[in-house]
């Protein structure tokens, strides 16, 4: 979540630039063939501006895979800082095409591309400055490629620590503040994608609802700050139960958690589902108003392998109906969606899925 979030920014930036871009070299290439004494330079803005153009209808779709066209976006941006560094005068000066390319490039590319970037800017501007009509001295090229150099480093630095924080939101946005699971507003992301990525591949996907015992009684008799803790603790077992690649743990809400697996078939499924169940058990919790004297979970689950019409509602809740059924059968088991009769499904009350 966190890096899907650093690239909607980069392509948000993107696309800003594009606009601005396109703003500024349309009207400025017109400016140059009508009115400038030397308009054959009118020639390299309207060329640019028609690069920007056609990148502007490439990435009309705003989503983070514009960010495919970010490399050449940098370089027709460091072509232009090279040349106006070659025609500048004394009315524009080399200091103003420098500072473009640095504040240009970094916050569109990814963190490891910026070095590469940086350097081929600087051996550009350094060979730009030797072969001038009137080139500078060895100490004036000097001079500027250190400060090109600085101006890049110090950019690089406040865009990644604005990259970072951006992080540190992405990630509070989808922490539940209590548990520290994956709160329910980021279920439905995850589901999409997984869905998606699942029936590319071909895996089966397995949707698990699991939800705490007698919980409210619970509540009731050890007060609920030391409910508070209690549910600290089931999301921490549960985390560290389910620590594949593809698995998930969120508090769907109250004691109830939703847990998302991939590449499991049914056997695996239930050996999964019930090896949550036991890390909740083996906690060893009293809880003296429950009939088993102890902490239980209940949980239903729903494998499918078949994923072509299935969506994200459907499956939370063919897991929700499952868990209803482990609970009206006597809680502190895992039911199988699959393995319950007609009957069963129809008498199954949702609990509440709608994401």
């Amino acid at each position: 979540m966190t890096r899907y979030s650093v690239q909607r920014f980069r392509a948000a930036v993107l696309h800003m630039y594009l606009h601005i871009a396109a703003m500024i070299t349309i009207p400025l290439s017109a400016l140059y063939f009508l009115l400038a004494a030397t308009p054959d330079r009118g020639v390299v803005p309207f060329a640019f501006a028609l690069f920007v153009l056609w990148l502007k209808w490439r990435t009309r779709h705003s989503s983070e895979e514009s960010l495919r066209y970010a490399g050449w976006f940098v370089l027709m941006i460091m072509c232009l800082m090279l040349y106006g560094a070659y025609t500048s005068n004394e009315s524009l000066h080399q200091e103003v095409w420098m500072m473009i390319f640095p504040i240009a490039f970094a916050p569109i590319v990814a963190t490891r591309e910026r070095l590469i970037w940086i350097v081929i800017g600087a051996v550009g501007l350094t060979s730009v400055m030797m072969l001038r009509p009137e080139p500078l001295t060895t100490i004036s090229t000097f001079v500027f490629v250190i400060a090109y150099l600085t101006l890049g480093f110090i950019t690089m630095m406040l865009v990644r620590h604005n990259e970072q924080n951006i992080e540190r939101l992405a990630h509070l946005s989808i922490i539940d503040p209590l548990t520290r699971a994956y709160n329910r507003g980021y279920l439905k992301d995850v589901m999409v994608s997984e869905i998606n990525r699942c029936r590319r591949s071909g895996q089966a996907l397995t949707a698990i609802m699991l939800d705490i015992d007698y919980f409210k009684m619970f509540n009731d008799a050890y007060g609920h700050l030391y409910g508070d803790s209690v549910l600290e603790q089931v999301a921490d077992a549960l985390k560290r139960s389910a620590q594949r690649a593809g698995d998930y743990v969120f508090r769907y809400g109250g004691e109830e958690f939703c847990i998302i697996t991939s590449g499991l078939n049914r056997d695996e499924s239930m050996q999964f589902t019930e090896k949550l169940r036991c890390c909740i058990l083996e906690l060893n919790i009293e809880n003296q108003r429950s009939p088993h004297r102890r902490l239980t979970a209940s949980a239903g689950f729903w494998c499918a392998s078949d994923l072509g019409e299935v969506t994200p509602s459907a499956m939370l809740l063919n897991a929700d109906n499952a868990l209803y059924r482990a609970k009206a059968a006597g809680r502190d088991l895992v039911v199988d969606f699959d393995e319950m009769t007609t009957t069963d499904a129809e008498m199954a009350q949702p609990q509440g899925v709608v994401i």
